[in-house]
């Protein structure tokens, strides 16, 4: 165990005292893109926090930090579409069969053996399968790319989220796994053995194809995509029960489109409301903005993503006249700072070389009032990054849009969004899920800023101000940036739907990326991830403890730091013990029985045996530990599929 104390100083309190205003330096949200490109939409200044706007900007500008800026994190993945390993034929269970749930007196399917392959795959002195590293943890099963049914049109495979639901009639226990294409379901009763069922397909196929996310309720998936447009997909479990032995591609019971895209979604249990968070408007188009051409042969409107910096326009849009940079003899990327003077225009800067950040400060500071980023793809394009000091609008549209456009100059004409803002900016967006296939909508929350992901529960923990109320606990990430006024924690009182009311938000030192973060079960500490400190700080795997014991005053208490260099991803807690997916270095399981005096890692098994490193290259990207089965781990692997697991206890295995 590596922990170290980490007081909370007077500094730190007014330097999250300043942070919301920091971040609050535009007009309205941007459409959800929580990670497509690294965009981090920005949210809406209002109040006193719109009057600190201007101090904050000039106070940030004297901070040193260091600034992640990339145009798709995941470019490296390379998919893995078939087994590279083969499991060993004369393999021992270290366990009885009847624990295992293959029984004949076991309920549901899981007397029936699936249609897998056996791939069972026991930890022996430190590997399973001669491949994969591993302590204490045995590999029951492995569903690869292709018999998940993905990868097989023109869509790369590649798998994200996940959640798990245990059908309480029958017993059979399933993984519900999210991918670009759709929510593939699979029956994993038979842990040796799963089963393929089929697919939900995605609702949209345009905009962020990277994030896709799913929660339970009342057996029903409700799923949620940063593909644009995408609401929120209702489908009814219990028709899993009469799958007939073919892969089926099923359709959805309802859809939610109080809003368009979502990174992700939480739904408390315990009320029936679910929590969308970091949505996007459901957009009239395929693209949130669009660039109109005025006159000329060009005349007509252009599709546009949108950015993660910088003013939103509306609908109203910015007008101007054109003026292109592709003709600048020495600065036509507009990577350096530009010498023409573009007063009153909209600049018009092909991608490439820089940061989109870049070229934006750039035809900023010679009077551009937008910029247009020509993509080199023929497809809109969403332009990376977080900048505070980014006052005009920004945009991407494909290459041939931009071609045309270029022949039909000079021209004037705007930059404008295609729809009015987000309902609830990028805040929590509240749903009444109590009739799960009459969704509807029942508030908002968005004072505390972008929310990347939340827990929300009915508190019933040491703070006896709250008890019997509806909290979330937030992961706030502005951007990826050491800026200690980027990243915040954040309680907000959801009680009345119609009146939230922000409790506390926190920044905290080391930041990187507010990512996720899960409550210990007696609600006094939360495990927090952060995506970006590994990258940007240089530490190695890192999870920080929150003492929640004061909800108005949360601090950090213990950080635990591995012996590892991969990043943090999505964490959760089954007992005493902390499931955490750190995407390089695989599935790793702590010792959560005293979290305020640090965390013990007690088991884990490497997904990605390629490396450990601190990069989005592979590795697993979340965990279901919450089946039937107790001790059986569902888990994703971004480049090879979905893997079941079971620890054996605390690290003997190696």
């Amino acid at each position: 165990m590596q922990a170290t104390t980490r007081p909370r100083s007077r500094t730190t309190a007014i330097l999250a005292a300043l942070a919301m205003a920091l971040t609050m330096v535009v007009a309205a949200p941007g459409t959800a893109r929580a990670h497509d490109s690294c965009a981090v939409p920005q949210p809406t200044a209002t109040g006193f926090l719109a009057s600190l706007m201007s101090f904050v900007n000039v106070f940030s500008s004297f901070l040193e930090t260091e600034v992640v800026s990339c145009e798709d994190k995941y470019e490296d993945v390379r998919a893995v579409m078939d087994r590279d390993w083969v499991a060993p034929q004369d393999a021992v269970e270290p366990l009885e069969a009847t624990d295992r749930g293959r029984s004949g007196d076991a309920p549901g399917r899981s007397g029936e053996r699936g249609n897998a392959p056996a791939t069972f795959a026991p930890c022996v002195d430190g590997m399973a399968a001669d491949l994969f590293e591993c302590d204490g943890i045995d590999l029951m099963s492995h569903v690869s790319m292709t018999e998940l049914g993905l990868g097989q049109a023109d869509v790369p495979a590649f798998v994200n989220d996940m959640w798990g639901w245990t059908d309480d009639s029958t017993g059979s226990d399933y993984a519900l796994l999210g991918s670009t294409e759709g929510t593939v379901f699979v029956d994993i009763s038979d842990d040796k053995r799963p089963q393929v069922l089929g697919i939900l397909p995605t609702a949209s196929t345009v905009g962020g194809s990277s994030w896709r996310d799913i929660k339970v309720y009342d057996d029903h998936a409700f799923v949620v995509s940063e593909h644009t447009n995408h609401g929120v997909q209702v489908f009814d479990l219990t028709r899993l029960r009469d799958w007939d032995g073919d892969y089926t591609t099923y359709d959805a019971d309802a859809r939610y489109t109080g809003h368009g895209s979502a990174h992700n979604i939480n739904i408390n249990t315990d009320t029936g409301f679910a929590y969308s968070v970091g949505a996007g408007q459901f957009s009239s188009q395929p693209q949130p903005f669009s660039v109109r051409v005025d006159e000329g042969i060009a005349e007509g409107s252009y599709l546009a993503g949108g950015a993660g910096f910088g003013a939103t326009a509306d609908q109203a849009g910015v007008e101007a006249v054109f003026s292109d940079m592709s003709g600048s003899t020495d600065n036509a990327l507009a990577c350096s700072p530009v010498t023409e003077d573009l007063t009153g225009t909209i600049a018009l800067v092909d991608r490439g070389a820089c940061a989109f950040t870049v070229k934006a400060a750039n035809v900023q500071a010679a009077g551009a009032v937008a910029l247009v980023v020509v993509n080199s793809a023929d497809t809109a394009l969403t332009l990376g990054g977080s900048s505070g000091s980014i006052l005009i609008p920004a945009v991407g549209i494909s290459s041939s849009d931009g071609a045309t456009i270029r022949t039909g100059l000079p021209a004037s004409g705007a930059v404008l969004a295609n729809d009015p803002p987000s309902v609830c900016g990028n805040g929590l967006h509240m749903i009444d899920v109590s009739d799960p296939q009459n969704p509807t909508f029942a508030g908002c929350e968005s004072e505390t800023g972008y929310v990347h992901d939340t827990q929300c529960v009915v508190y019933d923990g040491p703070d006896t101000d709250y008890t019997g109320r509806e909290l979330c606990f937030n992961s706030n990430g502005l951007g990826y940036s050491t800026n200690p006024l980027a990243n915040f924690f954040s309680v907000v009182d959801v009680t009345d739907k119609s009146n939230p009311v922000t409790i506390s938000r926190i920044g905290y030192s080391g930041s990187g990326y507010s990512h996720q973060g899960w409550l210990t079960e007696d609600q006094a500490y939360f495990l927090h991830g952060d995506e970006g400190d590994e990258q940007l700080t240089g530490v190695n795997t890192t999870t920080r403890v929150w003492d929640v014991s004061d909800l108005d005053d949360p601090e950090v208490v213990s950080v635990f730091e591995n012996v590892t260099d991969s990043i943090d991803h999505n964490v959760y807690i089954e007992g005493d013990l902390a499931y955490a997916s750190n995407y390089t270095s695989g599935l790793r399981v702590y010792d959560a029985s005293n979290p305020g005096e640090g965390l013990d890692e007690v088991a884990w098994f490497d997904l990605y045996p390629e490396n450990d490193a601190a990069t989005f290259e592979g590795g697993t990207w979340s965990n279901y530990p919450y089946f039937r089965q107790k001790g059986i781990v569902a888990v994703s692997s971004i480049d090879r599929g979905l893997f079941i697991l079971r620890p054996r206890g605390a690290g003997n295995g190696g």
